[in-house]
């Protein structure tokens, strides 16, 4: 027991060791913008159903934080902030453009001695009963905006397309598509063509993925080999986000972008810092969440990964030192 009194649990670590009073500055700073916005901030419960991340993230018991209650039911520290929130707006009855904002940890059990936490600080939106190009340059703006309220430089926006994604899977009919795209692993994705037997223009366009990661002329490039009618309206909507960016110089886009979750269903962007080799921020549209709770209704959002953040700024400070 004694050993105990001085440590900190490997889950913990980073946690343990952020700057609080600059959390609470970044944290001032987003909440104003989303107050700004008309975003009402939520505070919700830190206990969930496992069932509930189970059947909508896809979560298995290796990913969360599990326990019985007294009532015998298996419950989990909340994984995320997105499910609970589309819960709360399917409670209100309602299908009217709702905006909620949050702040607060989730948590995750990471893989062992990779020195991440698996206590997260999330700050982030939702933009419920929003849809299509409306919503995504909603949510656009509010990433660029909260990106120059932090004040963070050298970030770059990495904008993809679950529909994108999606469609390739529906064409290609084989789950090894996943880890082939996700890894840009370009041996395997000759192999995997070559034994498919692929030919013409999906032949071409599944060689060229691994290589697709770039700016808007790579992705034109990459619009004019394809024929597909949905591929491109994916296509077409990342161009549609670009035209109307305010850091276009920033901006590249990766069709080989898997989708973290399950629900995602168009829009996808996360946003880089150079003194981080993990993503700052995520987000992206996910128009089938609410049908889990019988709605069909358009939402996109994003979050801050708050302990990525604040590494980053930090070394970003030392760099400037």
């Amino acid at each position: 027991m004694e050993e105990f009194k001085y440590l900190i649990p490997e889950e913990s670590t980073d946690a343990a060791s952020l700057d609080a009073s600059k959390l609470r500055s970044i944290e001032s700073q987003l909440r104003n913008l989303f107050q700004a916005h008309g975003y009402e901030e939520l505070m919700l419960p830190t206990f969930e159903y496992a069932n509930l991340y189970q059947e909508i993230r896809n979560d298995n018991e290796e990913s969360m934080f599990e326990f019985v209650n007294g009532e015998g039911k298996l419950i989990t520290l909340r994984a995320d902030f997105t499910v609970p929130i589309a819960r709360l707006y399917n409670n209100a009855h309602t299908s009217e453009t709702r905006r909620y904002s949050y702040f607060g940890k989730v948590y995750r059990i990471q893989e062992r001695h990779k020195g991440r936490s698996s206590e997260l600080y999330q700050g982030g939106m939702e933009l419920l009963g929003k849809g299509g190009y409306e919503g995504d340059a909603e949510c656009l703006e509010l990433v660029e905006a909260s990106l120059q309220s932090i004040g963070i430089t050298n970030c770059k926006l990495e904008l993809g397309h679950a529909k994108f994604f999606h469609r390739l899977e529906t064409l290609v009919q084989d789950e090894r598509l996943r880890y082939i795209l996700d890894k840009k692993a370009n041996s395997l994705m000759k192999s995997f063509v070559e034994e498919k037997g692929f030919t013409g223009s999906l032949k071409e366009l599944l060689l060229k993925l691994p290589y697709s990661f770039g700016d808007i002329n790579d992705l034109k490039k990459m619009r004019e080999i394809i024929d597909d009618e949905i591929l491109l309206e994916a296509i077409d909507e990342m161009m549609a986000m670009y035209d109307i960016s305010t850091m276009k110089e920033n901006m590249v886009f990766d069709l080989c972008m898997v989708p973290t979750q399950n629900y995602y269903t168009g829009i996808m962007i996360k946003g880089y810092s150079y003194y981080s080799a993990y993503a700052i921020l995520s987000g992206g549209r996910y128009d089938k969440l609410l049908s889990y709770f019988d709605k069909e209704v358009p939402a996109i959002g994003f979050s801050y990964h708050l302990n990525t953040l604040l590494e980053a700024l930090s070394k970003e400070d030392e760099a400037n030192d």
